[in-house]
């Protein structure tokens, strides 16, 4: 049975009157994020990272970037590539 090496960090963030939570969790070596917005889940194609404070500086761009682009209109109708 493999050892399962796995941890994760959790962070709000608001960005204008919008609020999402972040979470990067370790799996294998590398740091992946998640991000949801009113419970539910935005897709995103973020790579993995080294370490969790990257991973939530990649997630926090990424939001901030959708809210921008798009304004009022939801983040989970977006994508970014």
């Amino acid at each position: 049975m493999n050892n399962l090496d796995l941890a994760k960090q959790d962070m709000t963030f608001d960005y204008g009157e919008r609020s999402f939570a972040l979470r990067a969790y370790r799996d294998d070596g590398s740091w992946h994020s998640v991000i949801i917005e009113n419970k539910t889940p935005l897709r995103n194609n973020l790579p993995p990272t080294a370490d969790a404070a990257k991973c939530f500086a990649a997630a926090v761009a990424f939001v901030t970037a959708a809210v921008d682009a798009k304004g009022r209109v939801p983040v989970a109708k977006t994508a970014i590539s």
